[in-house]
């Protein structure tokens, strides 16, 4: 699912399933050189590293749908994103990647568990959509793995 035009219940549950599913063994699929290689031009020196920076914007989204489903008004607040994507990585400086892999793997059951319990009606908000959309449609395209 690469661009995932329509945002269904189904189609996010399958892309946690699917794509985010796999995405820590596809990495780690790849020879030591092309795991360096995909990390160096990610921009991170660790997996550990970005699977932290993936979970954090994910924990926004996770914090932005409820507030959105109880706030007709609410919007996302401007957010520096350099200086988050910095605080990310610094907050596992000390965090093996096995230990960061189980926090990506509880962040996305958690996210599926979210969209489980979503309403019909929570699938016609622009905002939760756009939402979905930036943290799991585009920040896979994003960080894609080759």
């Amino acid at each position: 699912m690469n661009t995932m035009d329509t945002i269904t219940r189904q189609s996010v549950l399958d892309l946690l399933a699917g794509d985010w599913a796999e995405y820590v063994p596809r990495f780690q699929a790849l020879r030591p050189a092309a795991q360096t290689a995909f990390l160096q031009r990610e921009g991170y020196q660790r997996l550990a590293d970005l699977l932290a920076h993936i979970v954090a914007w994910w924990e926004v989204g996770m914090q932005a749908i409820p507030r959105y489903q109880s706030d007709p008004a609410a919007q996302l607040a401007e957010v520096d994103v350099d200086s988050f994507n910095a605080r990310a990585v610094q907050q596992v400086r000390e965090i093996s990647d096995g230990e960061e892999i189980e926090l990506f793997e509880a962040a996305r059951r958690k996210f599926a568990n979210l969209v489980m319990q979503m309403t019909a009606d929570d699938f016609k908000d622009e905002r939760i959509l756009t939402q979905i959309k930036w943290e799991l449609v585009n920040h896979l395209e994003d960080h894609r793995i080759p």
